[in-house]
C-alpha cells in the first residue's frame, strides 16, 4: 500500500513540472551541459600532462644482442688488461632519465596557456548554465502563454456553445433570422481550429522542454507567479564573464606570441643512464650524463613567420575584447529598452480589456434587447477574448524580457 501511495504521488509531480524542478532537470541531465563539465577535466588534465612534461622522463631500458664477432662487457679504457671478457651475446638492463633544461621558457609558458585554457573552461560552464537555464525559463514561459490562451479560446468556445443554443431557440420561434445562426456556427468552428492549433503548440514546446531537460515526456507543467519587478539590478560590463573570457583570450594570445619568440633561443637538454650490461654469467656496471645543446641558427624564414602570426592573432584577441565589450553594452541596453517596452504594452493591454469587457457587456444588451446585430455581438467577444490573450501574452512577455535581461547581465539564477 505505502509502495503504491509513494508511485501515485510520484505519478502526480510528473504530471505537473514545476519550473524549479525542470531547472534541476536540466542541469542534471541536459547533454550539452554534461559536455561542459567533462571539457574542465579535459583542461585540468592538459594542464597536469604540461606541467608534467617539464620535469623529463624516467625509463627501463633492456636490450639482448648478438654481434658477428666478440665485444666487450663494457669500453676498454688504457691500461688494457689482459683476460678482458667478451662475448657475442650481450645483453644490458638499466634505468635512463632525459630532461629538457632550457627551451627559452616554453615549456613554463605552456603550462600557463594550458592553465588559461582551464580557466576558460571553468568560465564557459558558467555561462553555459546561464544559458541553459534561460533557455528553459523562455520555453517554460512559452508553454504557460499558449495554454492560458487555450483557456480562454476554450471559454470563449463555450460562450459561443451558450449562443448557439440561444439563437437556436430564437430562430425556431421566428425572434432570430437563420443567418444569425450560420454565423455562430461559422465561429465556433474557427475557435475549435484555434484550439486544436494551440494544443498542438503546446505539445511541440513541451517535447522541445523535454529534449532540453533530458526527460521523455512532459504531462503538463505548474502555474508560476509572474514577477513584474522591474528594478533591474545593473553590472560593470568588465566584471561580465563574457568579457574575462575574451581578456583571457587576450592573455592566452600574448603567452603563444613569447612561446613563439622562444624558438630563437637554443635548446638544452640533459641525459643520464645507470644500468648492467651481461655475458657469460658476468656483468658490468654502466652509467653516463650527457648534455645536449641544439641551437637553429638558420631555418629559411619558419621562426619569423611563426612570431609573425602569434602577433597577428594577440592583435585579433585584443580586438575581439573590445567587440565584446561593445556588444555586451548594446545587449544590455536593448535588454533594458524591451523591459520597458515589455511594462509598456501590459499596462496598454490591461486598460484595452477593461474597455473592451464593457463594450461586450454593452453589445450582449443590445443583441438581448433586439437593438444589436448578431455581427456586433460576435465582433466584440472575439476582440474580448483576443484583449484576454493579449494581457496573458503581455504579462509572459514582461517576465520573458526581466528573465533576458538576468541572463545577459550573468544573474539567471536569480528569480
Amino acid at each position: 500500500m505505502k509502495k503504491l501511495l509513494m508511485f501515485f504521488l510520484s505519478a502526480l509531480t510528473l504530471h505537473a513540472l514545476s519550473l524549479d524542478k525542470a531547472i534541476e532537470l536540466g542541469l542534471k541531465n541536459s547533454p550539452d551541459f554534461l559536455m561542459q563539465q567533462n571539457k574542465i577535466l579535459l583542461s585540468n588534465e592538459a594542464t597536469k600532462l604540461k606541467r608534467a612534461s617539464n620535469y623529463g622522463k624516467i625509463a627501463v631500458q633492456g636490450s639482448y644482442t648478438r654481434y658477428n664477432i666478440p665485444h666487450t662487457l663494457s669500453p676498454i679504457v688504457p691500461p688494457i688488461q689482459p683476460g678482458v671478457l667478451t662475448s657475442e651475446n650481450i645483453g644490458s638492463l638499466g634505468v635512463a632519465y632525459d630532461v629538457n633544461l632550457f627551451s627559452g621558457f616554453s615549456g613554463i609558458r605552456d603550462v600557463e596557456i594550458a592553465s588559461l585554457s582551464e580557466n576558460i573552461s571553468k568560465i564557459a560552464l558558467k555561462l553555459s548554465r546561464e544559458q541553459l537555464i534561460y533557455n528553459i525559463r523562455s520555453l517554460y514561459l512559452k508553454i504557460l502563454s499558449l495554454k492560458s490562451q487555450k483557456d480562454g479560446t476554450l471559454s470563449y468556445q463555450n460562450a459561443l456553445h451558450k449562443l448557439h443554443k440561444i439563437v437556436e431557440v430564437g430562430v425556431n420561434v421566428g425572434k432570430k433570422p437563420k443567418v444569425d445562426l450560420l454565423k455562430v456556427k461559422a465561429d465556433l468552428e474557427t475557435a475549435n481550429v484555434g484550439v486544436k492549433e494551440l494544443e498542438t503548440n503546446i505539445n511541440i514546446l513541451k517535447a522541445t522542454l523535454a529534449s532540453m531537460i533530458g526527460v521523455d515526456t512532459i504531462i503538463d507543467i505548474e502555474n508560476i507567479k509572474t514577477n513584474t519587478n522591474t528594478k533591474l539590478e545593473t553590472k560593470d560590463i568588465k566584471s561580465l564573464n563574457r568579457y574575462q573570457l575574451s581578456l583571457i583570450e587576450e592573455q592566452k594570445g600574448i603567452k603563444k606570441l613569447k612561446n613563439a619568440k622562444s624558438s630563437y633561443y637554443p635548446n638544452l637538454s640533459l641525459n643520464g643512464y645507470l644500468g648492467n650490461n651481461y655475458a657469460q654469467s658476468e656483468n658490468a656496471d654502466i652509467w653516463q650524463v650527457g648534455l645536449g645543446l641544439n641551437w637553429v641558427l638558420f631555418d629559411f624564414g619558419s621562426r619569423s613567420a611563426k612570431v609573425q602570426k602569434a602577433k597577428i592573432e594577440h592583435l585579433q584577441n585584443t580586438l575581439e575584447a573590445k567587440k565584446v565589450e561593445l556588444s555586451l553594452t548594446k545587449d544590455i541596453y536593448e535588454a533594458k529598452v524591451h523591459v520597458d517596452i515589455a511594462v509598456h504594452k501590459l499596462q496598454s493591454a490591461q486598460t484595452e480589456l477593461a474597455l473592451v469587457e464593457e463594450t461586450t457587456k454593452i453589445e450582449k444588451m443590445r443583441y438581448q434587447q433586439g437593438v444589436g446585430t448578431i455581427y456586433d455581438l460576435l465582433f466584440s467577444q472575439n476582440r474580448h477574448q483576443n484583449t484576454i490573450s493579449k494581457e496573458i501574452n503581455a504579462k509572459y512577455a514582461l517576465q520573458s524580457t526581466i528573465f533576458y535581461y538576468k541572463y545577459i547581465t550573468e544573474n539567471g539564477e536569480t528569480k
